[in-house]
């Protein structure tokens, strides 16, 4: 269970993703409760996908990430991360980072249309079209190299995808279990993986649902 207590309060952090870096949170961030402050990360390269995980681009963006997490962090102030697509694996990386570098973890995970990291496969590997682009833009080019060996995090995870969400199967989203030491719910919306876009508000709505429950009353 999370702290309960009057005062406390907890920011939530939102992960830019794939063609919409902004946009998906607005509405819904306006109507958070006065005890949660939302900050939305912004890169340098604005235009980062997955294609680019293996690259110097990631280490940038996943360097920015921690940085502007802990410039925005008060001393002993909890807090959330959230994301879609790659954004939900940078969220991952950088609580793992932030962790090595001696911050407290984010007591909770938001990750949604985003296999797990075992589980993500380069789209040469499934002979995507080069056609295809809005798809291939959500896979990998090479294979994505996580670092092995690590501890799990001790941050509650909730994973969402679409029914049709090629990229986040509904059977596989279970793995990212293997990667906490605490509670992985799992939560499926309608659509494909831009179910986002038409609906964001209901997985958005039932993350804020989640903070409030736990880490505000």
């Amino acid at each position: 269970m999370g702290r309960k207590s009057g005062d406390s309060a907890v920011i939530l952090f939102g992960f830019p993703h794939c063609g919409d870096h902004s946009k998906s949170y607005l509405t819904w961030s306006r109507g958070l409760p006065a005890r949660v402050r939302f900050q939305h990360i912004e890169l340098s390269q604005a235009r980062l996908s997955m294609r680019e995980v293996s690259s110097e681009l990631w280490e940038q963006a996943l360097h920015e990430t921690c940085q502007y997490v802990k410039q925005q962090l008060m001393p002993s102030e909890e807090y959330v991360f959230i994301g879609h697509c790659w954004g939900s694996l940078l969220a991952f990386e950088a609580s793992h980072r932030l962790k090595a570098e001696g911050i407290a973890e984010p007591r909770h995970l938001f990750l949604s249309g985003c296999s797990a990291p075992h589980l993500l496969r380069p789209r040469s590997v499934l002979n995507r079209m080069q056609e295809d682009a809005p798809e291939i833009g959500c896979l990998p080019v090479e294979e994505y190299r996580g670092q092995v060996n690590r501890e799990p995090l001790r941050a509650r995870f909730s994973v969402f995808t679409g029914k049709k969400d090629e990229h986040a199967l509904v059977d596989h989203l279970s793995e990212w279990s293997r990667y906490t030491a605490k509670i992985c719910d799992v939560h499926v919306c309608e659509g494909d993986h831009h179910y986002w876009q038409s609906d964001s508000n209901k997985w958005l709505q039932l993350a804020q649902t989640i903070v409030e429950r736990e880490y505000l009353m």
